[in-house]
């Protein structure tokens, strides 16, 4: 079984707890990236619809695609009895179910490189490029591989707000590119558990290719989520892609 088939359950939003805070500064960022309102979006690998909800909420029409159902339950709670333009689908993101139906397509908190056959990787930008109507575009925000590389620490631990202790053990193939990171926490009462992701982490030039190959133009290099330029200290990689409108 690969790592991501039940990776993401309750255990998962058990470490990652988002502040507010971060999900508004990122929302800000793809307001400023996504065409006007009203525009057809795309939340690839939307997870729990932390962005796809507040999106959605400013008037996009939004589609969020997830392959776990657990957050999407999740995703759905949170948007409750609300009448929001947005959908939650299960699917794979190696296979898109959609063409020309988007004027963007958004993929958050380096949800792509995890597959181990880089076709598979590469089958998730082919598809965004078909999802997108012609002239549109796809924003994605991602791991630095430069500035992970030039700041890898093996291991690390953290303290979750609920008394949670959080131990990470890290291996990175630099062949291959793979970031490996085995989590394991002891929670207040005891209990403990162990988990492991790896993600394919790719440079701005790898990226730049693969993007090309799919039929979509890098047009903007951000750094952050205030949209400050791309260098080689840049805490995040966010790429900007749009498709050919002819």
């Amino acid at each position: 079984m690969e790592w991501w088939q039940g990776y993401f359950d309750s255990a998962y939003l058990e470490r990652y707890m988002f502040e507010p805070e971060r999900t508004v500064a990122e929302v800000v960022m793809l307001r400023n990236l996504l065409p006007d309102v009203p525009a057809d979006v795309l939340d690839l690998a939307c997870g729990q619809g932390r962005h796809t909800i507040a999106l959605a909420r400013g008037g996009y029409t939004m589609v969020g695609l997830d392959a776990s159902e657990y957050l999407l339950d999740q995703a759905r709670s949170a948007a409750g009895d609300e009448e929001l333009p947005l959908d939650f689908v299960r699917g794979d993101m190696r296979a898109i179910p959609y063409v020309e139906c988007f004027d963007a397509v958004i993929n958050m908190f380096t949800a792509f490189g995890y597959f181990r056959d880089e076709a598979d990787n590469q089958r998730v930008l082919d598809g965004a490029m078909r999802a997108l109507k012609p002239g549109g575009r796809l924003i994605m925000e991602l791991a630095h591989r430069d500035r992970v590389v030039h700041g890898f620490r093996e291991t690390d631990w953290y303290e979750l707000d609920d008394g949670t202790i959080v131990w990470e053990r890290r291996f990175f193939d630099p062949i291959k590119g793979t970031n490996t990171v085995i989590d394991r926490w002891r929670r207040p009462d005891g209990s403990e558990d162990e988990r492991h992701h790896q993600i394919r982490i790719y440079t701005a030039t790898e990226l730049d290719t693969m993007l090309r190959s799919a039929g979509l133009t890098p047009t903007a290099w951000y750094g952050n989520f205030e949209l400050h330029a791309f260098t080689l200290g840049s805490p995040r990689m966010i790429v900007v892609a749009e498709k050919a409108l002819a």
